[in-house]
């Protein structure tokens, strides 16, 4: 049976993608627990094919005794979020390289055969419309924190694809493209709306909310993923962009959205003090060509769910 490490496996995707593979592998979920989605699918770790170890990725002996028997890495521990990117601009840039590599030669040390790392539509800078894999990388300033996400991540794919070629394993990247969904503990624009029309506070948009965005639920991704695993032969040396370029919003049509699924939910709007991404949409005909997939889940469709699961959550905690 294949044995699987997630890195960042308590996460929001990680938990999706452990919870989706448990049925036909064993995994093992690293994480330091910066964010915790592990806690709402206490069942997970109830299965005998799960193993969790807590651990950092800055730590490289931790990462060479969590590769022992591996046979495939999906590397998602990273530091996201744009409050964490001026807040900890040093450490974004530490966890997302010097990790990276970490792991990296964790897996060479220990004969891993497939390494998928987790990358970013950022890695495209602020004006991304109908990108391919091969459109150029327009990052923002180095004076800018906002960046040190996105170049930490280039780098990443940089080091991935390049440790593949040396060391001669499948090695794949996939950017995803505005991920959402249940278990979505950290910042994200949906994942703040919600919070915040569900605690009776204002959806807050920032500027005029003009920017655009392609969202891709959760589930979809994790088609992606198993779709990449079940071919490393032809996703080896390949970088992928995963997600839903059918369902495409402005930053203000969402909390419309989310302000017409949650009652009583109010808008409100605040200027802008930082870099703003002004589109952010991909193509995917690369992955629909090599990987088969498709996404399958619409915009209101994946928010049904994603409000559910936070009404649910919300319940819980007032309990």
């Amino acid at each position: 049976m294949k044995r699987i490490l997630l890195t960042g496996g308590a996460g929001f995707i990680g938990t999706h993608l452990a919870e989706r593979l448990v049925s036909g592998a064993e995994i093992v979920l690293l994480d330091n627990f910066r964010r915790d989605s592990l806690r709402t699918v206490p069942w997970l770790l109830e299965n005998p094919r799960v193993r969790l170890i807590t651990a950092d990725v800055l730590d490289p002996a931790a990462l060479i005794q969590a590769t022992e028997g591996i046979d495939t890495v999906i590397h998602l521990a990273a530091i996201a979020g744009v409050n964490s990117y001026y807040r900890e601009s040093l450490k974004t840039l530490q966890v997302n390289i010097l990790g990276t590599v970490n792991l990296l030669e964790a897996a060479v040390r220990n004969h891993v055969r497939h390494f998928i790392d987790f990358s970013t539509s950022e890695v495209f800078g602020s004006d991304a419309m109908w990108v391919t894999e091969t459109s150029p990388h327009g990052i923002g300033p180095v004076s800018d924190r906002r960046w040190v996400y996105a170049t930490s991540k280039l780098a990443s794919e940089h080091f991935t694809l390049r440790f593949g070629e040396q060391y001669d394993f499948a090695a794949t990247c996939v950017r995803p493209f505005n991920i959402y969904g249940p278990r979505q503990t950290g910042e994200g624009a949906i994942s703040n709306f919600c919070r915040a029309a569900l605690d009776g506070k204002p959806l807050t948009v920032y500027g005029d909310g003009s920017p655009i965005r392609a969202w891709c639920y959760v589930s979809d991704m994790v088609d992606a993923v198993e779709a990449i695993l079940g071919s490393p032969d032809v996703s080896a040396g390949q970088t992928f962009n995963i997600g839903n370029p059918r369902e495409i919003e402005t930053t203000l049509g969402l909390a419309r959205l989310v302000a017409r699924l949650i009652p009583g939910a109010t808008i409100e709007t605040r200027n802008i003090d930082r870099a703003e991404v002004r589109a952010r949409v991909p193509s995917i005909d690369k992955a629909r060509r090599v990987l088969g997939f498709e996404p399958k889940i619409d915009l209101e469709q994946g928010m049904r769910s994603t409000i559910e699961w936070f009404r649910q959550q919300n319940e819980g905690q007032q309990q």
